[in-house]
C-alpha cells in the first residue's frame, strides 16, 4: 500500500512535468528551506531559513 502511494504520487508529478504545468529545478542541502523544520540548524543558517521564508520573530515589536 505505501509503494503504491509512492508510485501514484511519482506518476501525478511526472505527468505534470511532462504537461508543462511544473518544473523542477535542482536546491543545494545548503540551500534547503525544509531544514528549518527537520533539523537542529546553527543559529547563522537558522535565520537564513527564517528570512527566506519571511517569517517574523513573534517577539519582535512592531
Amino acid at each position: 500500500a505505501r509503494t503504491k502511494h509512492i508510485e501514484v504520487d511519482y506518476h501525478f508529478v511526472r505527468e505534470r512535468v511532462s504537461q508543462k504545468q511544473l518544473q523542477i529545478k535542482f536546491i543545494s542541502s545548503k540551500d534547503q528551506l525544509a531544514d528549518i523544520f527537520t533539523k537542529p540548524l546553527p543559529l547563522p543558517q537558522f535565520d537564513t531559513c527564517r528570512r527566506n521564508l519571511t517569517l517574523l520573530d513573534s517577539l519582535e515589536s512592531g
